[in-house]
């Protein structure tokens, strides 16, 4: 229950997420947002030794400040990079996924006995985000005019933030590719929780597999993640940039191998390893999270080029199925 409040909390603000970042930049919001976590974070050992359901709404408000925080940064981070390199885009600055992922199997255990972490590593990012971070490249001090120019060409509607009258509501909600991306996103998160919450407990009462153990087994999807979908992202761009495939073709593309190949290999995964046989486990999780990725490349990538002036609007909506999933 405590796991799930956050997402609970997350589907009440994550519709109106995405038009306020577009109307008044992601920026601020971001701040703010991070700032509500990391201040969660420094109360929970006060929060969960008060009272249970006092935890549950402080879990509550962290998921509201969530909700915010995938359309907002899609929002700040399409402006960011031009058409034929939105794929290295979502691939870069999803990583951290990874990386936090990957660290937390390893050392989540050991971080509860230290004081304040968590909380800080959030101070440290508003600070850091604050001074280096802009909506758009036109208000960034720390680039050169070529810079700026070389991104604004790629955005016919550079500098302009829409009103919430200007969103196409009409056309969003009748757009087919609009309706694909969202599907995408409820299987995309279905099984991102499953690696996440499901994994380790499937480790240890199915596969019977020692504690020490445990954590290597759940790294592999999230090293071969990281790897893999960088790699792929800058394949997928240069299909682009070669003129070899359409970027409509390349994300059609990229989106299959990630669907269907998780698919066949979740399915391994349920089947053949067994408790003499926790190596094929290992083995298929490693070839899953290669392939997963490809879906960075794929539909989360379309959800950024629709329409980059009213990405996060988009990203937000799409998030619903997401957090449903």
């Amino acid at each position: 229950m405590l796991f799930t409040a956050t997402y609970y909390g997350a589907l009440s603000t994550v519709l109106l997420s995405g038009a306020t970042a577009d109307r008044f930049g992601p920026k601020r919001i971001l701040i703010g947002c991070v700032s509500v976590i990391a201040l969660v974070v420094f109360l929970t050992p006060t929060l969960a030794r008060l009272n249970v359901w006092v935890y549950f709404a402080a879990r509550l408000i962290q998921g509201m400040a969530d909700g915010f925080f995938i359309p907002c940064i899609h929002a700040v981070s399409g402006w960011w990079f031009p058409l034929a390199e939105k794929s290295t885009l979502a691939a870069l600055y999803t990583s951290g996924v990874q990386i936090a992922g990957g660290t937390s199997s390893l050392i989540g255990s050991r971080l509860c006995g230290v004081d304040f972490l968590g909380g800080s590593i959030g101070v440290l990012w508003v600070l850091v985000f604050s001074v280096f971070v802009t909506d758009q490249p036109a208000d960034n001090r720390w680039i050169t005019a070529e810079e700026i120019a070389y991104l604004e060409k790629s955005h016919v509607a550079a500098g302009k933030r829409p009103r919430f009258s200007d969103i196409p509501w009409r056309s969003i909600l009748t757009s087919p590719p609009f309706y694909a991306c969202m599907l995408c996103n409820f299987a995309f998160s279905f099984t991102s929780s499953i690696n996440v919450n499901f994994l380790p407990l499937y480790f240890k009462e199915e596969l019977q597999l020692p504690l020490s153990s445990n954590g290597l087994y759940t790294i592999a999807p999230f090293i071969s993640q990281l790897v893999s979908k960088n790699a792929i992202a800058l394949l997928a761009d240069w299909l682009k940039r070669s003129g070899t495939l359409t970027p409509t073709t390349t994300v059609k593309l990229m989106q299959s191998i990630g669907s269907f190949g998780t698919a066949a290999l979740l399915v391994a995964l349920a089947t053949l390893p067994s408790c003499d046989r926790p190596w094929i486990a290992f083995v298929c999780l490693f070839l899953i999270g290669g392939i997963y990725a490809s879906c960075i490349s794929g539909f989360f990538t379309s959800m950024i080029v629709l329409a980059p002036m009213f990405t996060g609007t988009i990203v937000s909506i799409a998030q619903i199925l997401g957090q449903l999933g």
